[in-house]
């Protein structure tokens, strides 16, 4: 319902403000006007332009004690979350996201939960299968895939290529380093089981942990995994400068923890902003983006 009301709400700015300038115009322009004017180019810029906008970011981890030489090696993740396919976003969103992941070249892909906003947002998966990286597609289940239909989606997600990793790991290797992705399940809606995800992990393996919900990150410390990686957050969607998030964030992490890296105690949690939207069905100054993250080891 309530996006409804916001559709409306865009709907009544993009008609109405143009045309009571027009009725007003014989009066002569003052402050409201620029006002009125300055609301419509923000509305216009977030509602049809923002959420249109998509955007690669790179960002560094550094996995390596304190004082180590450099390496020069690290292992690339092309790293998303929040399609949210099947209501403002589809199969079209879908390719134009594949295809920026495949020009990073990434060594792998991992797809961090709300994928599918509704079932029928599942026939926007199948670009999915044209992933390319060398160390395979990896996907985590999110509140909205629970919503949507979590078996369903974790069906056609495997029918693309995409493994779903609910409590377990898979390892893959670079450079004769063994990581561990740890796909945990989503917080809210699914059965989070930190000790069965972390059973398969080596003492000489990396575990990267992977969740839709960044709350994850106090389980993850207790068990000593390094890197948590996350979405959920949307990097609050609508942002203001020096404010930030307009929205209260949904996580018991607070406001602070909106987008981008963070030391939280002795792990690092990342989270990625997300490619799609919930609630309105508009950005501002938070484009969609796809991290392309280089964990150094």
């Amino acid at each position: 319902m309530y996006e409804f009301v916001f559709d409306l709400v865009i709907a009544f700015v993009i008609g109405a403000v143009p045309v009571w300038f027009v009725v007003t115009r014989k009066n002569g322009w003052g402050p409201l006007h620029f006002i009125a004017g300055i609301v419509w180019v923000v509305v216009a810029y977030g509602s049809f332009i923002a959420p249109r906008s998509l955007v690669v970011k790179e960002y560094s981890v550094d996995l390596r004690a304190a004082g180590s030489q450099a390496t020069g090696r690290s292992l690339d993740l092309a790293v998303i979350s929040d399609l949210h396919l099947g209501k403002y976003r589809h199969l079209e969103w879908t390719r134009k996201v594949v295809d920026r992941i495949n020009a990073l070249h990434p060594d792998a892909v991992l797809l961090a939960g709300d994928l599918a906003t509704t079932i029928a947002g599942t026939a926007a998966f199948p670009p999915l299968r044209d992933l390319r990286s060398t160390l395979g597609a990896y996907a985590a289940l999110g509140n909205w895939d629970y919503r949507a239909g979590a078996v369903d989606v974790r069906k056609a997600l495997g029918s693309y290529g995409v493994q779903t990793l609910v409590n377990r790991s898979v390892p893959i290797e670079k450079n004769g380093q063994t990581f561990r992705i740890v796909g945990l399940d989503d917080i809210q809606y699914g059965k989070p089981d930190m000790q069965k995800a972390l059973a398969e992990v080596h003492a000489n393996e990396i575990p990267i942990l992977f969740v839709h919900n960044p709350d994850a990150e106090q389980q993850a410390e207790v068990h000593d995994v390094p890197l948590v990686i996350a979405g959920h957050t949307h990097g609050g969607q609508i942002r203001l400068p020096l404010i930030g998030p307009v929205p209260r964030i949904p996580t018991k992490l607070g406001n602070h923890y909106d987008r981008g890296a963070f030391s939280v105690g002795a792990i690092t949690l990342f989270i990625t902003p997300g490619v799609g939207e919930s609630g309105p069905r508009a950005r501002l100054f938070q484009p969609p983006e796809i991290s392309f993250l280089h964990v150094i080891y």
